[in-house]
């Protein structure tokens, strides 16, 4: 197999034409299509549906595309590896959503200051898709949050924490300080979407007492929930700690809930050795270790009078 067929290839699926991948690579069109020709002859597939426009991979192309983006940053990786011992970008990382409102910036500047020489490119999306981009090479790395029973491959993957959430209501809301899960029956609440491990735990443990969650709005960002929260739209799980910092923390209470208790554990899952980039990739770590560790102990929030516990 030829690189140089895979980097047309993938070329063609990124531009979505024979004609702007030419002007990328610096070839004639010619030559970008005989580039493909061979890469499907050696894999005995057809990578490129050609009648389409713009030119569009096949099922086969867009497992195919996957693998050659892989084997492309793979290869760029050794020649880097090779000739130098000073990190030198991109990286490509994921965050998680669960995690980003808190974490986005601190990790940016952390690897601007620590390691300047990185251009780093950080993007957020849920955990599930952050890790299949990593296994496919789209990423270098990134920082998921998976349930804690369920760890992964220590191979592949470093525990950076554990993040908790509390109950938040408004401050006027008729629920008692202090409930079991079943009270939280019927209550409409102000959540992350369909992807979220917290959401999934309060889907389960609801769903185990024939009840199901009533979600009045859906939507990232503990900030955004908290305006919603303090407005009496409904009620939330929001990290103890964005909830201590929040402008809208005289407006909201703690709900403690004895039977419930939800949890994610951080973890950077890599895909090998980035060589000169772990500098970067431990300081984006440090960042994710410093945020849950302040989370565990840290002030308690106004509450009007709510007891207040964290879920341990």
């Amino acid at each position: 197999m030829n690189l140089e067929d895979v980097r047309a290839f993938v070329a063609v699926v990124d531009t979505g034409s024979v004609g702007k991948a030419a002007l990328c690579l610096n070839l004639t069109q010619p030559a970008v299509s005989r580039r493909v020709q061979r890469l499907e002859e050696t894999l005995g597939v057809t990578l490129l549906d050609r009648d389409s426009k713009p030119a569009r991979a096949t099922r086969a192309g867009e497992t195919a595309y996957r693998r050659c983006v892989a084997v492309l940053r793979a290869a760029e990786a050794l020649t880097r590896d090779s000739r130098s011992t000073v990190a030198a970008g991109p990286l490509r990382v994921g965050l998680t959503l669960a995690l980003s409102e808190a974490v986005l910036a601190p990790a940016i500047e952390a690897v601007r200051t620590l390691c300047p020489s990185v251009s780093l490119r950080l993007a957020t999306d849920r955990s599930a898709i952050l890790r299949r981009q990593v296994a496919d090479g789209q990423l270098d790395a990134a920082v998921v949050a998976e349930k804690p029973e369920r760890p992964l491959d220590p191979a592949h993957a470093t525990p950076l924490g554990t993040e908790r959430v509390l109950v938040v209501v408004p401050v006027d809301s008729p629920l008692p300080d202090r409930i079991s899960v079943a009270g939280l029956a019927g209550q409409h609440w102000v959540i992350n979407p369909d992807g979220c491990g917290f959401r999934a735990q309060l889907d389960r443990a609801l769903a185990d007492r024939g009840a199901p969650v009533e979600v009045v709005a859906e939507t990232w960002g503990a900030g955004l929930q908290l305006a919603l929260i303090a407005r009496g739209i409904g009620v939330g799980l929001i990290p103890e700690r964005l909830l201590v910092g929040s402008p809208w923390r005289d407006k909201v209470r703690v709900v403690t809930v004895d039977d419930f208790a939800p949890a994610l554990t951080a973890w950077m899952v890599t895909a090998g050795p980035l060589g000169p980039f772990d500098a970067a990739i431990e300081a984006i770590a440090a960042t994710v270790r410093a945020f849950l560790e302040e989370e565990a102990a840290p002030e308690r929030p106004p509450s009007a009078g709510a007891t207040i516990a964290a879920h341990g």
